[in-house]
């Protein structure tokens, strides 16, 4: 398992396709007992910063629609 910093620049792709293969590997029963508190506060430490990620880009979704309706409410007027 090659693990990445949660502060580098890795896209959200990078960070979801590394948790599928923790999951993977912390569900299978040969996973040794030594790895599996890494790999699962490493999954946590994916799992905050995604959810991160979409939370933070539902804001500029939201801000960005927002902006748009107000563009069309002036070009009406």
């Amino acid at each position: 398992m090659t693990e990445k910093n949660t502060n580098d620049k890795a896209s959200y792709e990078d960070y979801l396709e590394e948790l599928t293969g923790l999951v993977d590997e912390i569900g299978r029963d040969d996973c040794p007992v030594d790895q599996l508190e890494i790999k699962v506060r490493r999954a946590a430490d994916l799992i905050r910063n995604l959810r991160g990620r979409l939370a933070s880009t539902e804001t500029t979704v939201q801000e960005v629609l927002k902006e748009l309706e107000n563009d069309r409410k002036v070009d009406q007027e």
